[in-house]
Order: C-alpha cells, then structure tokens, then sequence
C-alpha cells in the first residue's frame, strides 16, 4: 500500500502526517491513545480513500503542545491544517479525542467537514453516565477499562504491559498531550452539548456497548441531539472500537461515507 510520510508547518507548529492509499480524501483523527502509526484499520480505509494521518500536537514527533491549552486551540490548529492540505468537505473518521476535534472544527467551520464518523467520542458531561478516570498508572486495570476482553490479543499487541514496554514513552507523551486539553474539565466541553443542533451535516455514530471509558449513554446522547446523526453499537466491545472489532465498524464508516 503506497504510504507517504511528511512533516508539515502548521501555524509554527511542526506536524507529522502520515498519507495511507490512493482515492479521494478522507482524515483521520487519532484518539487519546496515540494511534498515529498505521494500523490495521487505517489501511482498510485506505482500500478506498487517500488516508490524511496526522500527530495532534505533542503526539509522537508533532510539537507545538505549548500552544494548546483547550480543545478549542486543537480544533484550529485542525482548521490550519486543512487549509494547508486544501481540503474542504472532506469526509473524517474520528476516534475519542479525535472525535471531540472533529465536532468542534465542524462548529466553527462547517465546510470543511463532510460527513463524520464519530467512533467512540469524548465531548459531552451526561448526567447519571460519567466517563471513567483514564490518567491512572496501573496499567492492568487501563487495559480492563478500554478492552472488552483485557486478556485479548488485541489488548497485548496494542497497549503497553508495564513501565518497561518500549512504546511507554510516546504513551506517556500521549498522555501529557491529552491532559493539556481533557484534565480540567475532565474529556468534555461544558459548552459543546448546547451547539450540538448546529452540526446539521451527516453524522454516523459508532460505539462499543461495553464501553467502560465512556458510556454508551454518550453516544446515545450524541446520536439523539445531532439532528443527523445514526448510531449503531458494536457486541461484545469496549472503547477500542478500531482494534476490537476493526473490519466491522471500517464497513460501518466506509459505507456511511459512500452513502452521505
């Protein structure tokens, strides 16, 4: 599969982007876990689309982390970055973090995203469904939040065993970047559930129903006040949605973007 890997001056900010396939466009937004190398379900995607990978700032060699101190500051530096890559209505699948982005660089600038996939996203306070504490050091019981089985095979191929696990350290500097923008107030936007009527565009939602991390009650809540928005839960899955059930929800998101 063709793969292109490039570092971008977005806005001072150096950026690494990882380009997967060939066909029209579509970007990926990366989740709080630092999946910025290729995995298996960026290179379905990439079956039909040229995949725009980027690092969000301060994950694995993008810098700039000093200039984000919210969310907001995340979504225009997204903003740039397409402005840079010229590209507009572009379809995005987006993952937790990535997720989050994606909904607040489609509020304050609705052309440049098209339809939106929302896997397993952060964003919302829902009354009665909090999301679990994920900056907590012991990694077996990380993995018991984010996998629905934590004795898989995909939880030991893709998460750190303990402190002397050779991915630690972007892990940990996946971390720092995530707190800069989701400690306080912890993964959400007080403000973002208000303009959730203003993301009027196709929105399919997709979510594990044993998601720990965050409840399946938020992508409830997304599916219900996007006012085009469908969700469809995944069994016998937990907030991994790429790694755990990786062909099903690429399917999911290829055919809703085809079909948008």
């Amino acid at each position: 599969m063709k793969t292109e890997n490039k570092t971008l001056n977005i806005a001072g900010k150096k950026t690494q982007l990882t380009i997967l396939g060939e066909g029209p466009p579509l970007l990926y937004l990366h989740s709080a876990g630092g999946e910025t190398e290729p995995i298996a379900f960026h290179k379905k995607l990439a079956e039909k689309y040229t995949v725009y990978l980027p690092a969000h700032p301060g994950f694995a060699l993008s810098e700039g982390l000093d200039q984000i101190q919210d969310i907001h500051d995340l979504a225009w530096h997204y903003v740039d970055l397409l402005g840079e890559l010229n590209l507009e209505n572009v379809p995005v699948v987006s993952y937790s973090l990535g997720a989050w982005t994606a909904a607040e660089v489609k509020l304050i600038r609705p052309d440049l995203i098209g339809p939106l996939v929302m896997i397993a996203a952060a964003g919302l306070h829902v009354d009665g469904a909090p999301m679990e504490e994920l900056f907590i050091d012991n990694f077996d019981k990380l993995r018991e939040l984010l996998f629905f089985d934590s004795k898989s095979q995909q939880s030991i191929d893709h998460f750190p065993s303990d402190i002397n696990d050779p991915r630690i350290l972007m892990w940990l500097r996946a971390r720092e970047a995530t707190a800069r923008v989701g400690w306080n107030p912890y993964l959400h936007d007080p403000k973002l559930a208000s303009h959730l009527h203003r993301l009027s565009g196709p929105v399919q939602v997709i979510w594990g129903r044993h998601d720990k991390l965050i409840p399946l009650a938020h992508g409830e809540y997304y599916a219900k006040h996007l006012p085009n928005a469908k969700l469809t839960v995944l069994e016998e899955c937990g907030h991994m949605v790429p790694y755990e059930k990786m062909d099903e929800a690429a399917e999911i998101a290829l055919e809703f973007i085809a079909s948008a």
